[in-house]
């Protein structure tokens, strides 16, 4: 076994559906060979984008599974030559979103075969939902809730856990997450996050800090930063990728 830190970098990226394809291709295919995450977690996964994706990150595999969540919401790449897989999920947090779920795999390191990471990613309700926008209830707040209530049921001891996604909200499921004990990637360096959307000159709106990458147990964050990215004049999502390195404790 290797006596070196194992680390690894993260990316958490919500890459917008179909919008604005294939017009976004070249943009995300770039980003994805600039940037080559050891782990990524996706929000609004389409057949187009898993498509490209696969060709870009040969060295990686993916969650491959006939659920139509796999296929058109979230997914989780990661390197073959850092991880393998033991076992995946999708937990159901009871979103408005009919496929959407707590995706999650259980991931053992090649270097240190004793040792597992639990990687975990979702996509809250957006606040355009219409029962928010008439004036019911927040639903990100229950889905938070939910969230931890669920790793309590598939993490074991002080494995290393990650989770990650566009949580649509910066205000009580952070507070919610860190309650619980989970930091971000950006407050584990005592650090402030930029705003995750939108990313310009792509899309527009008010700015945001929507995507986070969260960690608890043995595993710490080295860097953390929000990519702004873009390929000739154009960025791959009307998001931006959260990007970190990660070292295991």
């Amino acid at each position: 076994m290797s006596t070196y830190p194992i680390r690894f970098t993260v990316m958490t990226y919500n890459i917008w559906a179909s919008t604005r394809w294939p017009e976004r291709k070249e943009p995300l295919k770039q980003l994805l060979m600039f940037h080559q995450p050891d782990i990524l977690c996706l929000q609004e996964l389409r057949q187009e984008t898993r498509d490209l994706i696969d060709a870009v990150l040969t060295g990686h595999q993916r969650i491959d599974d006939t659920f139509d969540g796999f296929l058109g919401e979230g997914n989780i790449y990661f390197s073959q030559a850092l991880f393998e897989m033991v076992e995946y999920g999708a937990h159901d947090l009871q979103m408005y979103e009919q496929s959407r779920r707590l995706f999650w795999v259980r991931l053992r390191c090649r270097f240190a075969p004793n040792r597992t990471l639990f990687v975990s990613t979702a996509h809250y309700t957006s606040v355009g939902n219409p029962e928010e926008k008439a004036g019911g209830i927040n639903p990100r707040f229950g889905q938070a809730q939910r969230t931890v209530a669920a790793f309590k049921q598939l993490t074991v001891d002080d494995e290393p856990l990650l989770f990650m996604g566009d949580l649509n909200d910066f205000v009580h499921p952070i507070r919610i997450l860190r309650e619980a004990g989970l930091t971000d990637s950006f407050s584990g360096l005592g650090r402030h996050t930029d705003f995750t959307h939108p990313a310009s000159p792509t899309a527009k709106g008010t700015p945001q800090s929507i995507d986070w990458i969260f960690h608890r147990g043995a595993i710490a964050p080295m860097t953390s930063e929000v990519v702004d990215f873009f390929w000739e004049d154009l960025a791959p999502s009307d998001h931006k990728p959260v990007l970190a390195t990660y070292r295991l404790i």
